[in-house]
């Protein structure tokens, strides 16, 4: 998994930017707004530090709890914890609430504030007023695009196109294929349906049954058993939630396993692994957040800092898969080094890409993400 720099304008126009309801969450109300302080325990600047905030809208899911834990770890490491104090601020799951707390914070002075949004244009103005009193906004995971906002996230494109090409290897020209839509209206769910279908229709690949997972395990498994049920002779599914999820619907339906792309949870990576499944797994790193903060530190410090970051996905697979061509590098899945017995389910790891050098942060530090 790696960093690389892009062209806003190329990756924009390939991702068919849309308005946002949150990236690779189920839609719901959140928790009142709340914040906590990082590293001197302190709102207000000290000794000269930066003060940073991270504006979050959603806490219903794992990724969303592992990255808010990155990014406190990594406040409270050098070079981090002698140049600032970090506060994490948590809104409710909407753009009106967000966008209340995002002025709240211009009043009370930040240097910088990192944005998971809720929405890629109603905090538009808030964040312009951000700008407009001198704070540096950097955008991740959940984009705002707008100029002088700093972005960090993840080529879903090369992620997507990788699973479909596993996909298209293991079920062979013209199979009967399922396919994830995941969340209706999403950027990041959109761009990856998009990218899937252009490899899917290359390979001529038969799409039977599409369906909205949300990235819940829930809903995934709730739509797969209809799925199923209506295609008995499915020869893979391109799914957008987890491989537990698409391992219960079809163990559910008495079905044999069939050929599985999704994204990584350590259930799902462990799942994998006992039942040496052909499955593909996606990684969108939680320390999106600490590469954002960053991102802060060094245009803070002066440093003259690319206005776009695209993180590239880590891919897994089983052993027996390690030299399929999916066009990315791929990393065979190993218990106690990328999966794990006694972490949560939901843990999602790497949590870091290989070459974010800044810092480290180990699977001890951030498992115990959950409150």
């Amino acid at each position: 998994m790696s960093m690389k720099k892009i062209s806003r304008r190329d990756f924009l126009k390939a991702a068919s930017i849309v308005t946002v309801a949150g990236t690779l969450t189920a839609c719901g109300g959140g928790s009142s707004a709340s914040t906590s302080a990082v590293a001197s325990g302190s709102t207000a600047a000290a000794g000269g530090k930066y003060k940073i905030a991270l504006s979050n809208a959603f806490m219903g899911n794992d990724w969303r709890q592992i990255m808010i834990k990155c990014a406190e770890v990594a406040a409270t490491k050098e070079p981090y914890a002698s140049k600032l104090d970090l506060t994490i601020i948590n809104s409710e799951n909407s753009a009106e609430a967000q966008s209340a707390a995002i002025d709240a914070m211009v009043e009370q002075g930040y240097n910088a504030i990192l944005v998971d949004a809720s929405s890629s244009s109603a905090l538009l103005p808030s964040i312009k007023r951000a700008q407009d009193a001198g704070i540096v906004v950097v955008s991740f995971d959940s984009v705002v695009i707008a100029d002088g906002v700093y972005t960090v996230q993840t080529d879903f494109i090369s992620m997507v196109e990788a699973w479909a090409k596993y996909l298209c290897n293991k079920c062979g020209e013209g199979a009967k294929i399922a396919v994830d839509t995941g969340m209706p209206g999403s950027t990041n769910g959109n761009t990856i349906y998009e990218a899937a279908m252009s490899v899917f229709q290359d390979s001529n690949m038969n799409i039977v049954s599409e369906f909205a997972s949300q990235y819940a395990d829930g809903v995934c498994q709730e739509q797969l058993a209809s799925v199923l049920a209506a295609n008995p002779d499915l020869d893979g599914i391109f799914c957008q939630a987890y491989v537990e999820s698409c391992y219960s619907a079809l163990t559910q339906a008495g079905m044999d396993m069939i050929p599985i792309s999704a994204f990584d949870t350590n259930l799902g990576m462990k799942t994998m692994l006992n039942n040496d499944l052909d499955a593909i797994i996606g990684n969108n790193c939680p320390g999106l957040s600490v590469i954002a903060l960053d991102v802060a530190v060094r245009v803070l410090d002066g440093e003259t800092v690319e206005q776009d970051t695209l993180v590239t996905p880590g891919i897994f697979v089983n052993e027996k898969d390690a030299d399929i061509d999916v066009g990315l590098p791929s990393t065979v899945v190993k218990l106690g080094e990328n999966v794990w017995e006694d972490v949560p389910d939901g843990m999602d790891w790497p949590a870091l890409p290989a070459d974010f050098d800044t810092i480290t942060l180990t699977i001890d530090e951030i498992s115990n993400y959950t409150a």
